[in-house]
């Protein structure tokens, strides 16, 4: 099996567009046909891909996925044998201009899918500490055993000049291949969360497509070729151990349209993993799939749209009926405060919530760090999803609130931060067959756990 793979690795600015989300849209300009997927990028990075490429992206997390062989099972599940598999990472952070501090994400992909790595090094005021700053990459790689980096493109550069002088010092200190640079002038501020969704979106986007589309014309600007033939350097792919799992052959509904999602299209790969059919339903495109057995809402950018969502009288009624009718729903991420008594807005509007469950909900403005928070759930009793100290991972939401008031439905989840060995709170409650939760869960972390919540299904 050959599944062309590389993974890219660039540096963050917050305030801007990430150098690796335009270089992506270039190659795929440039004509490079491309499947992208991302590892610890920020929602907002979701979502601009998302927008950019017109295509829901794929989360590859060593640590959310919670063994080489569910990442692997994913990619394998997910990739395009005829396209570039381009895994977007960021690279590191830089405390001192000649030295970037390279985080473990880049290197731990390239062990687990075998495959090379391009960095993308954003330019200083001076040539020497830029090269200063590519080599100490390069050094964190060698030093983690991987010697995976094929090439760099440096970003945030003035003028070609700057470049060739930089180009110059740089090659005089390592063999590393030189692809090209980024021009400063393309770079474009990066948009809010909530500039990316609504009428104001397809403006904001435009300016960076266009943006990107400078960088695909000018000729030898990115040896796109090269790009794309480090992909296909390592042909080989060693496919995980089968997982045995009956199919299951019936039908689920992921609610909202792959538009509004914030998680990609994980989820959906894992139910058609495990034989179900899956139905994008889009309330305000398709009538409610009344025939389907199973309801899944992912991790979304509800607040956003609970006001339109809540008042679809198809949508309400489709929803309580299948609560009624036993059949299994599953609310993952920003998409449970709907379940709730209401919920309250980032700016502040109220709105009535499905009623299924006692709490209330609110929606804290989104910050715009990037940062992600990664943890471990458990189980601390058993429950229709999971049972007595069963674990899955996932991330912890800072702008999503619940509040129990009255005789509390008590959470059956209790989750904690490894990095810091701390407990950070509880979640999950279930009602009936429906099992909601605040937290952002991948559900690839435990795979035994999904095929087994799907077997409820009412037969």
């Amino acid at each position: 099996m050959n599944l062309p793979r590389l993974i890219i690795a660039d540096e963050i600015n917050s305030e801007t567009v990430s150098p690796g989300l335009t270089l992506l849209y270039a190659l795929k300009r440039s004509g490079v046909k491309v499947k992208v997927f991302t590892c610890a990028r920020s929602e907002s990075d979701m979502r601009l891909l998302k927008l950019l490429l017109e295509e829901s992206t794929v989360s590859l997390d060593l640590y959310t996925c919670g063994s080489i062989k569910n990442l692997k099972t994913l990619f394998q599940k997910t990739a395009d044998p005829e396209a570039l598999n381009v895994i977007l990472v960021p690279l590191g952070t830089r405390p001192e201009e000649n030295f970037v501090q390279v985080r473990p994400e880049a290197l731990e992909l390239a062990k687990a899918l075998a495959c090379g790595v391009v960095v993308v090094i954003s330019a200083s005021a001076s040539a020497i500490l830029t090269t200063n700053a590519t080599s100490s990459v390069l050094a964190a790689f060698e030093s983690g055993g991987e010697s995976a980096v094929l090439g760099v493109v440096f970003a945030s550069v003035k003028n070609p000049r700057e470049y060739q002088l930089l180009e110059q010092d740089y090659g005089r200190r390592t063999a590393i291949l030189s692809l090209g640079y980024i021009p400063k002038e393309i770079e474009r501020f990066m948009p809010r969360l909530v500039e990316l969704y609504g009428a104001a979106a397809s403006t904001r986007v435009m300016q960076i497509k266009s943006a990107a589309l400078q960088l695909a014309s000018i000729s030898h600007q990115i040896e796109w070729r090269i790009l794309d033939a480090f992909g296909h350097l390592k042909k080989g792919w060693v496919p995980p151990q089968d997982n045995e799992y009956p199919p299951k052959n019936f039908k689920i509904a992921v609610v909202g349209g792959r538009n509004l999602s914030l998680e990609g299209s994980n989820s959906a790969a894992l139910f058609q993993f495990l034989g179900c059919d899956v139905i994008d339903y889009d309330p305000w495109q398709d009538p409610f799939p009344l025939d389907v057995e199973a309801i899944y809402f992912p991790h979304s950018i509800a607040g956003f749209y609970a006001d339109k969502l809540l008042s679809h009288e198809s949508f309400n009624r489709g929803i309580k009926q299948s609560f009624a009718a036993n059949k299994i729903i599953f609310s993952n991420g920003a998409s449970t405060l709907l379940f709730g008594q209401y919920l309250v807005t980032p700016d502040g509007q109220r709105y009535e919530g499905l009623k299924i469950f006692p709490f209330h909900g609110s929606y804290a403005p989104i910050k715009e760090s990037g940062d992600i928070h990664r943890i471990e759930i458990r189980g601390t009793s058993d429950s229709i999803f999971s049972k007595y100290d069963e674990k899955m991972r996932g991330y912890s939401l800072d702008y999503v609130h619940i509040s129990n008031p009255g005789n509390p439905i008590p959470p059956v989840w209790g989750y904690r931060d490894i990095r810091k060995d701390s407990e950070l709170g509880t979640s999950g409650w279930v009602k009936s067959y429906c099992f909601v939760t605040d937290l952002h869960v991948e559900l690839w972390s435990n795979i035994d756990v999904v095929n087994r919540w799907l077997s409820l299904r009412k037969r």
